[in-house]
């Protein structure tokens, strides 16, 4: 007897058992939940074999599904003209030029008023102490080095 992939035995679960345990299991997972819904769609199609009458319709007008913005100043795929990103999904490089240029604007402007603050400069003030300790030591082990 040969095995075929196609017919279950009896320990290996149906494959409508298999997509039902991926539903229950992806059911608190929000992660998951485009597997969740590609299986309970497998689930709702007819079992094989069965015949269903179908109408073909054209694609629908307007943006796939999920299109909208997805962070702020930065459009997802197809969701407006000069978006800062291609049609099949890929950031353009300007959007990702954009991207970088502000997240290091921020990270900058973050530092300087940090810096600015009153527990930053206290930090500056620590280091530079740090710093003059420091040379002063280097200094003092140099001057016991160069003793006969």
């Amino acid at each position: 007897m040969t095995d075929d992939a196609t017919t279950p035995t009896d320990s290996t679960p149906s494959d409508r058992e298999v997509l039902e345990t991926v539903v229950a299991l992806t059911a608190s997972r929000p992660a998951l939940a485009a597997v969740r819904e590609a299986a309970s769609s497998l689930l709702a199609s007819p079992e094989p074999g069965v015949t269903v009458d179908a109408e073909i319709v054209d694609d629908p007008v307007g943006p796939p599904v999920g299109v909208g913005v997805t962070e702020s100043g930065l459009a997802a795929p197809g969701a407006v003209e000069g978006s800062t990103w291609t049609a099949n999904g890929v950031p353009t490089w300007d959007g990702v030029r954009e991207r970088v240029e502000g997240r290091s604007g921020s990270a900058m402007g973050a530092a300087e008023l940090d810096a600015e603050s009153a527990a930053g400069r206290t930090e500056a003030e620590k280091f530079a102490e740090r710093e003059r300790a420091g040379k002063a030591r280097l200094e003092e082990i140099r001057k016991s080095m160069r003793r006969p």
